[in-house]
């Protein structure tokens, strides 16, 4: 009874969303009229078990099966109970000043506040996010990396992909990033963001947005985009900007995506940035050799790790960006034909970088990856990429994610797992008869037969260690090395 549902909605809203008592009846009647229902529930609700939800898994159900019943499919379904909980949530004005109230006393209690109040009103879907399969590897030749199956992010199907090419083509919102989408209903081609809720920031003088990332890569994953709909560019004001978030909230990490594609991260059109509260291995990793410091105490280092990653540190934030900027300007220009980098092709420049921000008490950090995104015959999806013996374990892009050893792996990986484990004990032909996309996995079953000892887990580690291996522009040899070691000199000269 959709009646029942709403009353207990309503109850779920003044628990656990802000909602007042002398707004119940409104939102009851917004409500009624929109599930089609006459008149309000009457009866008892177990007003002790909605009291006792962390979050509204048990609701969202029962208005999705009504809705199916209805004869709505799935993914209208899915949009009118976002729609319900969004209307009783929070309103933005209201979420923007109680968030600016608690910044004023304790920067990560307003981060936390946003958090919980994205996971109460099932914008971050906690239930689906903690069914991720994460486990970590550990090496002796460089950082940990931390790997994740991610089951939470829904993926497109067939007749989802059908659908658009009916669907009326609009521009509205411009992307998934865009200030537009909050309250937005959604449709075939753009997500429901009913439930969304994120806060004004000053970035280095530029207006800025906060929101949390549905799906939960990582720990407090967040995402900062640009009011305005621009594409990435990597620049010194890109440095300026993650050290101003990182200066606000110093309890969290904020990272910018490459701005080329391959390289880059899945939306390049609109300016954001991904952060969060973990120590994700990059970040934890030591300084391998210092090659500059300043009078005034600022560094550059190399970092223990598998890609070419710097991280200048100090207290003075100009000097930081004055260092970063050095770095990066030389980069853009550089080339070496032996190595296979060359910064432009037919007008297509190839060579950026990933940047990250952390604080530490009076100390800021930027951590810069070098990336170039070339291509040639033998690799025509990326020279520095996933090389095609790895693609069936990762062939979407390297991101900032990946780079700082945080390895986001598809949903498919799963169910392939499970057949790779049963395949080890066929021959090859009863399980290519048996699963034929198995002909892609080949390797990894052999690879385990060989190893009784080593398992799908540690295989995909290493698989991951050597994707980072082909990111890397200087190879970790002699010839690399002292590639490397010249362009750090000619840099900071």
């Amino acid at each position: 009874m959709i009646s029942k549902t709403i009353a207990e909605l309503i109850y779920y809203a003044e628990k656990h969303l802000y909602l007042l008592d002398s707004d119940k009846i409104y939102f009851t009647n917004i409500l009624l009229h929109f599930f089609g229902a006459n008149e309000p529930y009457e009866g008892e609700i177990d007003k002790v078990r909605i009291e006792s939800m962390e979050v509204p898994d048990e609701i969202v159900s029962e208005i999705f099966e009504h809705c199916l019943l209805s004869g709505d499919d799935e993914k209208e379904a899915e949009r009118k109970a976002d729609f319900a909980l969004g209307i009783v949530s929070p309103l933005p004005s209201l979420v923007n000043g109680a968030f600016e109230e608690f910044k004023k006393n304790d920067p990560a209690t307003a981060l936390q506040f946003l958090k919980s109040l994205g996971t109460s009103n099932y914008y971050f879907q906690k239930t689906k996010v903690e069914r991720n399969k994460d486990w970590t590897m550990t090496f002796e030749d460089g950082p940990n990396i931390t790997l994740s199956i991610n089951l939470s992010k829904p993926e497109k199907n067939n007749k989802d992909i059908a659908k658009l090419l009916t669907t009326a083509s609009t521009n509205y919102p411009k992307c998934a990033l865009c200030v537009e989408n909050i309250g937005f209903y959604g449709d075939d081609k753009h997500a429901a963001r009913m439930t969304i809720r994120y806060v004004p920031l000053d970035l280095a003088g530029e207006r800025w947005y906060l929101q949390y990332s549905p799906y939960g890569y990582f720990r407090n994953h967040c995402i900062c985009f640009k009011e305005d709909h621009i594409p990435m560019k990597v620049e010194r004001k890109t440095f300026d900007r993650l050290l101003s978030f990182v200066e606000q909230f110093p309890s969290f990490f904020m990272g910018s995506n490459s701005d080329l594609p391959i390289v880059g991260g899945s939306i390049l059109n609109h300016e954001h940035f991904q952060g969060g509260s973990p120590v994700l291995p990059l970040f934890a990793s030591k300084d391998k050799e210092v090659i500059f410091t300043s009078k005034s105490g600022t560094k550059v280092a190399k970092v223990d790790s598998f890609t070419n990653t710097l991280r200048i540190s100090g207290k003075d934030k100009e000097e930081i960006m004055d260092l970063g900027e050095k770095i990066l300007n030389a980069w853009r220009i550089y080339d070496n034909e032996e190595l296979g980098i060359l910064h432009e092709t037919d007008g297509n420049r190839h060579n950026t970088v990933t940047s990250y921000a952390i604080k530490n008490g009076e100390e800021y950090q930027l951590i810069i990856v070098l990336r170039c995104n070339i291509t040639n015959e033998k690799y025509p999806d990326g020279v520095f990429h996933a090389h095609p013996e790895y693609h069936a374990i990762k062939k979407e892009g390297i991101g900032l994610i990946e780079c700082a050893g945080e390895f986001v792996l598809p949903a498919r990986l799963e169910r392939q797992i499970k057949e790779v484990e049963e395949s080890v004990n066929l021959s090859k032909e009863e399980y290519l008869k048996k699963y034929p996309d198995m002909s892609l996995f080949e390797d990894m079953i052999n690879a385990m037969k060989e190893n009784p000892s080593l398992d799908a887990g540690s295989y995909i580690g290493q698989v991951c260690r050597n994707i980072l291996r082909n990111v890397a522009v200087f190879k970790d040899d002699e010839k690399g090395q002292q590639a490397y070691d010249a362009f750090l000199k000619e840099a900071l000269k």
